[in-house]
């Protein structure tokens, strides 16, 4: 039988915050999963936010050819995934729990959903959601995300229980067919609320970007719009407190999983394959940004590590790759074609302990609102020990950045590395066509808004989420740093409790 695999895709983890990363945090599990296989630590996304880089990595395509650059575009159901691949193979291909596909296909090329997903399928927030989510309602997008923070329960929380407990009970039953399995869960995603334990034990070490509050001239108008900047410094405090503590209480997640998926292949006497990755990352205050949507190596970056018989163990190949050669390692590892036109590569060899492309350039993708209405194209290349970010239109603000010793990117060599800049231009000119992404993207959302109206003049599909909340979930954390204003909706407003003292200086 073809080796089951099981890949287990997180939301909005930035790979630096693990145990032995620049942001530590204990991972016991993950360090497991690293030191049993191989890990890829210079993994990017195809574009730092949630829907682009998930179709990404389905269908093996950059978002300026799929024209996917928000969270409001479908993948259309006629594009070939690496699923379609493999049930073509003869594999059964399962979903457990998250994906954010928009649009009336919720499969694209799974065979069966066991769980269902966080978010809605629609192109408009259902007027319910706010019974559902309560005081979090707002807090799942950055521009709302500091202002509910603290230790407490979630319906983050409350979600990925919910999923790995389907995909523990799903792997404790007999499959006749070699099974290809993705659990989403929605977690480390904000709102910034981890389990009030690991929210205080992370209280105590939390330190404030260098970068935080530092006005920076590279910051164009596009990043500047995406900033925070009345975010108080204790607040930031606390979301990377919170998010550190989600990180951990995932990655228990992710021994759970494990757990029950070695014992479900031995059941079966059959070999396997197990895979972690996020969809991009989280800044968590540094340059005065949360969450993702810029090319900062907290956003843009990924974790992604296989083990599993026939794994190097051990390994961490360090040059970069990109979360679009996920489908290709995956067809390769079970001898089936990639989806035709695909623009990741196998890691195959790599995980067979051998070579990869040696120089390879990996790119990232985004389209954002421009400040005076439109759209902007913004790109990232990655070579080597430089990465170089351009913004269409904003060209006398590019960014270099040596990424092997500036790890906060506070030193743009722009202007003093013309030749590498220029180099990387030159690559990009050949590779992408930033005016047609542009108009790509404007066509996209004019359907958006179309299908928004008809959605809201003919009823919401909400068949697909999950929203089975304890009330506890929905109301202010337990150890609250700051909080919306109730009921959701209207004119809210934060207030702001401040940070709590530690268990131990109350017993003091």
């Amino acid at each position: 039988m073809q080796p089951d695999i099981l890949l287990f895709m997180s939301d909005q983890h930035a790979p630096q915050f693990m145990g032995g990363g620049e942001m530590a945090v204990d991972t016991p599990n993950l360090d497991v999963l690293r030191r049993e296989g191989t890990s890829f630590t210079q993994g990017y996304t195809a574009c730092p936010l949630c829907v682009p880089a998930r179709m990404a990595m389905l269908s093996g395509m950059r978002p300026s050819r799929t024209g996917i650059f928000t969270n409001m575009d479908a993948l259309p159901d006629t594009l070939p995934t690496f699923l379609h691949q493999l049930v073509a193979a003869g594999y059964e291909t399962v979903l457990v729990g998250r994906m954010h596909f928009i649009g009336v296909d919720q499969r694209h090329g799974f065979t069966r959903r066991v769980a269902p997903d966080f978010t809605n399928s629609g192109w408009t927030r259902p007027p319910w959601l706010e019974e559902d989510f309560g005081v979090h309602t707002q807090t799942m997008g950055y521009k709302w995300c500091t202002h509910v923070v603290g230790g407490g329960q979630s319906p983050v929380l409350c979600y990925d229980e919910m999923v790995v407990r389907s995909a523990e009970e799903y792997l404790s039953q007999s499959h006749e067919k070699p099974q290809c399995i993705v659990v989403g869960t929605y977690g480390p995603h904000f709102p910034y609320v981890a389990p009030p334990e690991l929210f205080y034990k992370y209280l105590k070490t939390a330190r404030l970007p260098a970068t935080f509050g530092v006005e920076e001239a590279f910051m164009n108008p596009v990043l500047r719009s995406l900033q925070e900047p009345d975010a108080r410094p204790e607040v930031v405090l606390a979301c990377q407190a919170a998010y550190k503590g989600l990180i951990e209480h995932m990655d228990g997640l992710v021994g759970r999983v494990r757990t029950a998926f070695d014992a479900f292949a031995e059941k079966r006497d059959n070999a396997r394959l197990f895979g972690y990755l996020s969809d991009h990352g989280d800044t968590v205050g540094e340059h005065g940004l949360f969450g993702k949507k810029t090319f900062f190596e907290k956003s843009v970056k990924i974790p992604l590590i296989f083990a599993g018989d026939g794994v190097t163990a051990g390994r961490e190949w360090a040059e970069p790759v990109s979360i679009l050669d996920v489908g290709p390692t995956l067809c390769a590892w079970t001898g089936v074609a990639p989806p035709e036109r695909a623009d990741g590569q196998s890691l195959k060899t790599i995980l067979r302990g051998g070579q990869g492309e040696p120089d390879r350039v990996v790119l990232s993708e985004s389209a954002d609102r421009a400040p005076g209405g439109g759209w902007v194209y913004g790109c990232m290349a990655r070579r080597g020990k430089y990465k170089f970010v351009t913004y269409h239109g904003y060209e006398n603000q590019d960014m270099l950045f040596n990424v092997a010793v500036d790890l906060l990117e506070e030193y743009n060599l722009a202007e003093e590395l013309p030749e590498v800049c220029e180099s990387f231009r030159n690559i990009l000119r050949e590779r992408t066509d930033p005016a047609a992404a542009e108009a790509l993207q404007a066509v996209h959302a004019r359907r958006s808004k179309l299908m928004a109206e008809c959605e809201k003049a003919e009823g919401y599909d909400d068949r697909e989420r999950f929203r089975d909340y304890p009330d506890a979930a929905k109301e202010p954390p337990e150890v609250c740093v700051t909080s919306l204003s109730s009921p959701p909706g209207g004119n809210q407003s934060s207030v702001y409790y401040g940070l709590p003292k530690l268990p131990e200086e109350e017993q003091a």
